[in-house]
């Protein structure tokens, strides 16, 4: 069975392929004065003629790096809406879609660009409007991630205001950590996931905070876990083998918020082996709220990586 998390893009999340987005030099317009000038994109699919400034995007799985550069987004499927990093304001702006991008739904909407992860969304939507079919962990880590969604909305100036702003505060974050005795070069994490009494050890693309652990904090992962980044970016493990994948510092979710799940978790910290852990007896364990560290996105992973300094050097 499919990773829940895997199924919450629709679509192969775990496919990891690089997409190469550039702006070509010129923009055309139609012979109509009202006509929107337009630009041409390389996408994994080819090149598509896109808006050069859209102003009426429909996303799924992308809405919060839409949304992190400014874009306007009308139209959002329910996972991404649900993120607790966009604003209520924001929120009640945007048509929640539902768990897909239905077509008929969507051209009520009438956008002039769709970005999206599921790739069978080009065929069913492109009659609506150009789609741009970015693969699930195919935009690198989250500076290039921000480049990317920068050159897919002509939104280059935004993301690197991005980029530099998250990168001065990734240098506070450390000081303050190295401060608190925490150095981040020197320190070892782990991120560990419970879904439906089964745990998981994450990689760093794979949500949880990695990015803000990793590319943000410059946390570094443990060789077992590095083999796991490197390759699928999730394995799920025993619990007799925890202690390969064990870390300085472990940070905690569990996904499955029901009696069944919260009963494993309870399981879990019970287990000799998990006390047995280096940082369950040094008390350096990180437990953050799911719906908090799920999400991906430029503004999710600078959240994120504010709300995790603060829980270390409590912790510490």
């Amino acid at each position: 069975m499919k990773k829940w998390k895997s199924l919450l893009s629709l679509a192969a999340v775990v496919a990891v392929g690089g997409i190469l987005l550039s702006g070509c030099g010129s923009t055309s317009k139609s012979s109509n004065s009202s006509a929107e000038a337009t630009r041409t994109i390389k996408t994994s699919t080819g090149k598509l003629k896109v808006p050069s400034h859209p102003k009426r995007i429909v996303t799924n799985v992308y809405t919060g790096d839409v949304l992190s550069l400014g874009g306007h987004v009308v139209g959002a499927t329910s996972t991404d809406l649900a993120s607790p990093y966009i604003s209520k304001a924001t929120r009640s702006s945007i048509k929640n879609l539902g768990l897909t991008l239905k077509a008929e739904a969507v051209l009520k909407l009438k956008p002039d660009l769709i970005v999206t992860s599921n790739e069978a969304d080009v065929k069913a939507l492109k009659k609506i409007a150009p789609v741009v079919y970015v693969p699930y962990g195919s935009t690198g880590n989250i500076e290039q991630t921000a480049t990317k969604f920068g050159q897919i909305l002509n939104r280059q100036k935004q993301a690197t205001a991005w980029n530099n702003k998250f990168k001065q505060q990734a240098k506070v974050n450390q000081a303050k950590l190295k401060q608190a005795g925490i150095d981040t070069a020197k320190t070892t994490v782990g991120m560990y996931d419970m879904q439906n009494g089964k745990l998981f050890v994450d990689g760093a693309a794979w949500g949880r905070g990695g990015q803000a652990l990793i590319t943000g904090l410059n946390f570094q992962l443990p060789t077992a876990i590095q083999k796991i980044d490197k390759g699928a970016g999730y394995q799920q493990i025993s619990l007799e083998s925890l202690n390969k994948y064990a870390a300085d510092w472990l940070f905690f979710t569990n996904t499955t918020a029901t009696q069944k799940g919260e009963a494993a978790v309870k399981d879990l910290k019970a287990n000799a082996v998990w006390k047995s852990l280096p940082p369950v007896k040094a008390g350096h364990v990180i437990e953050l709220p799911f719906n908090k560290m799920y999400y991906f996105d430029p503004d999710a992973v600078y959240a994120q990586m504010n709300l995790i300094t603060k829980a270390m050097i409590a912790a510490k």
